[in-house]
């Protein structure tokens, strides 16, 4: 599998380095489309599939980009939207998911547990309601617990960018349903 001179030739190369990003990031990719398409069936596995084939086929182009990670995050979204839009009814799926997780999330979040059926809907509709990329990171950080770089890293943002993005959600979370904003000290 080399070329005499003791280096894979090309081809071999990129499917080495595809195949180390695709297995160093398929958990978080997974995890993800878990909370947005919920538990139907392998429905997450399969919109990830689709979306490691994609950049599969597009590999060189990711590796041009400023952030491989933030440009493979933009087709796990692109493809879960596509999935979504196939559902006769995605927003219910999308409810249904973000439910699924909303536990875990108040926890990790320092929101309290949201016990009664108002404030669970509450907060749904005020986690559905927060910009793309609050939603994202909230779900990276309290969800899929994924550290600042890391999150940062499939955003394509600074880490101070994040941390704002990540005080702003809770917030907004917070207000919307009548808890006391949470502590800061992480965000530091």
């Amino acid at each position: 599998m080399n070329d005499g001179n003791g280096t894979a030739p090309d081809g071999a190369r990129l499917r080495l380095t595809f195949e180390a990003f695709r297995d160093l990031n398929d958990r978080v990719w997974t995890g993800f489309a878990r909370t947005q398409v919920g538990d139907h069936g392998d429905a997450d596995r399969l919109v990830v599939q689709g979306m490691a084939e994609h950049l599969r086929q597009n590999w060189q182009l990711a590796l041009r980009q400023e952030m491989p990670a933030a440009y493979a995050w933009r087709l796990l979204k692109e493809h879960i939207a596509a999935w979504l839009a196939a559902q006769s009814r995605p927003a219910v799926v999308q409810t249904v998911a973000l439910d699924a997780v909303l536990d875990r999330f108040c926890k990790r979040a320092g929101l309290g547990p949201a016990d009664l059926p108002d404030e669970r809907i509450a907060l749904l509709a005020a986690m559905q309601e927060l910009p793309e990329r609050q939603l994202d990171t909230m779900i990276l950080t309290y969800c899929l617990d994924q550290d600042d770089t890391a999150t940062a890293g499939y955003l394509g943002m600074p880490a101070a960018g994040l941390r704002s993005h990540r005080r702003h959600a809770r917030r907004r979370l917070a207000r919307a349903i009548g808890w006391a904003e949470p502590a800061e000290q992480e965000d530091e």
